[in-house]
């Protein structure tokens, strides 16, 4: 039976020194054992952002279906990195369509799309499959429409900044939308409002520089 840290994904950012703070190493292994005890009966919500593409990677070796809801509001290089994904990582996605939610979803802002699409497109297919867990890219600690379904979410303990290490230190490859300038990755009508206009990934390019990543 998992226990509460590891079920409520808080089994990552337990104080354990290093100024209060977990190290990358302890971290990633938190992670990694949540997505393990949960890899029966589970699936992963994949939307080709950094911190979905990070659960791929937690995912090797372990047979959780992979979703992915395509609005048709994607730039071309989520298509393409969709496709990378696949080949490098060796699976198949399970694409889900609802061109009524997609439309309700193309008028939302980005929380609201994502939670419209998971829980009028993912959740029903969730239901329809028997599969108990979502494992998703989202900090958090909360249940899908009473309790049917469990949220879980591996990377509640990990910043941006520890997300690029990952990438950088385990040769990930990612979405070109981030070389692009964009801050977050999705729907076209999202991205574009999160297009970098501040120095926030600047500062984590930086850092990352310093510490010999980039």
């Amino acid at each position: 039976m998992c226990s509460p840290l590891v079920r409520t994904g808080l089994g990552i950012s337990v104080s354990v020194g290093h100024g209060g703070r977990v190290n990358m190493k302890e971290k990633w292994e938190g992670a990694l054992k949540i997505v393990r005890e949960h890899s029966t009966d589970s699936a992963i919500f994949f939307t080709c952002d950094k911190e979905s593409t990070l659960l791929l990677e937690l995912r090797m070796g372990l047979d959780i279906p992979v979703l992915f809801v395509d609005t048709g509001l994607y730039q071309d290089e989520i298509y393409q990195y969709l496709k990378t994904a696949e080949e490098h990582w060796k699976f198949k996605t399970v694409i889900l369509k609802n061109e009524k939610v997609i439309g309700e979803s193309s008028a939302s802002g980005k929380e609201d799309c994502y939670v419209l699409l998971r829980d009028k497109i993912i959740l029903p297919y969730l239901l329809e499959k028997g599969i108990k867990t979502l494992i998703e890219p989202l900090k958090g600690d909360e249940r899908l429409k009473k309790d049917r379904v469990i949220r879980v979410f591996p990377l509640s303990g990990f910043s941006d900044l520890d997300v690029w290490r990952v990438i950088k230190d385990r040769g990930i490859p990612y979405c070109e939308l981030y070389n692009k300038g964009f801050r977050d990755v999705g729907c076209e009508p999202c991205s574009a409002s999160e297009k970098q206009e501040d120095v926030d990934r600047e500062e984590v390019q930086r850092r990352l520089k310093a510490l010999g990543y980039l």
